[in-house]
C-alpha cells in the first residue's frame, strides 16, 4: 500500500517532468525562432519573447503567440558580387576517360563494396563465378576446402 512519502515523491516527480517538458518546449521555440529569422537577433537585441514576459501557459507547457514569430524580411544585400578577375577556361573538347566504379575495376564486390582477394570465402550466389581481384588478377569461386576465391 502506498505511503504518504510515496505520494509526495510521485507528486514531485510529476512536477519535475512538467518542468522538463516546459524547458524542452521553450528550447524548441527558440530554435524555431532562430531558424525563421536566419540566425540573427531581433531588432531590439532581445532573442526571447518580445514583451519580456515568460512564454508559457498556466499548465507549465509553452504557448506560441503570434507576436513571438518574426514578421520582417531580412535586409536586402547591399554589396554586389565581385567580378571575376581571370578569364574562364576554354570549354573541354574531349570527353573525360571513363572512371571505374572501384579503384582497380574489380568485380564482384563484397557486400561491403570492397574487392575480393584470393583465399577469401565466396557467397553462395558466387559459386562457380569468376571475376577480378583487387590487384587486377583473375579469380574464380571454387570449392577448395570450402568455397573460396582462387587465382586462375
Amino acid at each position: 500500500m502506498p505511503t504518504v512519502e510515496d505520494h509526495q515523491k510521485d507528486r514531485q516527480m510529476r512536477k519535475q517532468n512538467k518542468l522538463s517538458l516546459a524547458v524542452v518546449g521553450f528550447m524548441v521555440l527558440i530554435i524555431i525562432g532562430i531558424s525563421n529569422c536566419g540566425g540573427s537577433a531581433t531588432p531590439g537585441g532581445n532573442s526571447g519573447s518580445p514583451s519580456g514576459s515568460p512564454v508559457g501557459s498556466p499548465s507549465g507547457s509553452p504557448a506560441v503567440t503570434a507576436s513571438s514569430v518574426p514578421t520582417t524580411a531580412p535586409p536586402p544585400q547591399t554589396t554586389a558580387p565581385a567580378a571575376p578577375t581571370t578569364a574562364a577556361p576554354p570549354p573541354q573538347t574531349t570527353a573525360p576517360a571513363a572512371v571505374p566504379s572501384t579503384p582497380s575495376g574489380c568485380y564482384p564486390l563484397t557486400n561491403g563494396g570492397n574487392c575480393y582477394e584470393p583465399g577469401e570465402f565466396c557467397r553462395k550466389s558466387d559459386h562457380g563465378a569468376s571475376g577480378v581481384a583487387g590487384d587486377g588478377k583473375r579469380i574464380i569461386c571454387e570449392d577448395n576446402d570450402g568455397w573460396r576465391w582462387e587465382p586462375v
